[in-house]
């Protein structure tokens, strides 16, 4: 049989439709009920992705703003670095060295990325644990400088705590990733709350850096899915409405973000997408 134009155009046609149809029947899937879990978020934990906004694109998505368990109260980083300590990269597979050499930690850091399951934690007690830090950051701080009221560094510090609190109670993201494993099964069995704990599919990076002239291992994760969440359009003339934070003189956080709670349900994937809108109080 001889190939036309006319055949190469028809197969093309076709491949496009069967990879449509086959994306079509993955969303299908993945919102099928019940969902693996369901967060009801805010817009703390949900940010605009500023470069869907472009006259040629109508188009609104919103990224997941998650945090990892910080060594300080207010390390507000968002490089998700060395994190994931070396026993738990060893049980995601990763080969971790006993000794630590230059040689060892080059071997180590040059191992390929690796799929694996990253649990998010949503308002729950390491965020209340980050909450309370501050709190008691602002109290100590506080009696320090009725002690030395005219000590300037006193008085730096103590803006310092009370916009940490701020921030916190305010602004901060209340997800955090907590735990990573290989098997859905086993991490659902270890946070059964699916309106407290949301499980998602991550890339698994090796990492090791030296820290006061020693070499230290670790592992980084990020989210792919978590990078963009399309807004359905029938929300969209609700959210071009939504409420502003106002700048406050005192506050570490600029104003002009809109405002909003977000149900965001996680599907048979383990993919976000948003069920539900609703305008949130400045």
């Amino acid at each position: 049989m001889k190939w036309t134009r006319s055949h190469h155009l028809i197969t093309g046609i076709g491949l496009i439709l069967l990879v449509n149809a086959i994306a079509l029947a993955g969303v299908a899937w993945n919102r099928s009920e019940p969902a693996d879990s369901q967060l009801q978020l805010s817009a703390r934990e949900l940010a605009t992705n500023y470069g869907y906004w472009h006259k040629d694109n109508s188009g609104i998505a919103l990224r997941l703003e998650y945090r990892w368990p910080a060594a300080t109260f207010n390390d507000y980083s968002d490089s998700g670095l060395h994190q994931l300590p070396p026993a738990k990269m060893a049980e995601l597979g990763f080969s971790v060295p006993a000794q630590l050499d230059d040689a060892s930690v080059r071997s180590y850091r040059r191992q390929l990325d690796r799929d694996g399951l990253l649990v998010l934690e949503f308002d729950g007690p390491l965020y209340q644990q980050q909450l309370q830090r501050a709190q008691q950051k602002l109290e100590q701080s506080t009696l320090a400088l009725a002690a030395m009221p005219d000590n300037q560094d006193l008085r730096k510090a103590h803006k310092q705590a009370r916009e940490d609190l701020q921030r916190e109670q305010t602004g901060a993201s209340r997800l955090f990733i907590i735990d990573a494993g290989q098997d859905l099964a086993t991490l659902r069995a270890r946070y059964p709350d699916r309106q407290r704990y949301a499980i998602l599919h991550g890339r698994i990076s090796a990492w090791g850096w030296r820290e006061n002239n020693r070499w230290r291992i670790g592992g980084s994760a990020e989210i792919p899915v978590a990078a963009s969440i399309n807004l359905p359009h029938r929300w969209h003339a609700l959210f071009s409405r939504l409420p502003r934070r106002t700048a406050q003189a005192d506050f570490p956080q600029p104003g002009g973000d809109r405002l909003f709670n977000a149900e965001v349900a996680f599907g048979q994937r383990l993919e976000p997408w948003i069920q539900g809108m609703r305008a949130g109080q400045p």
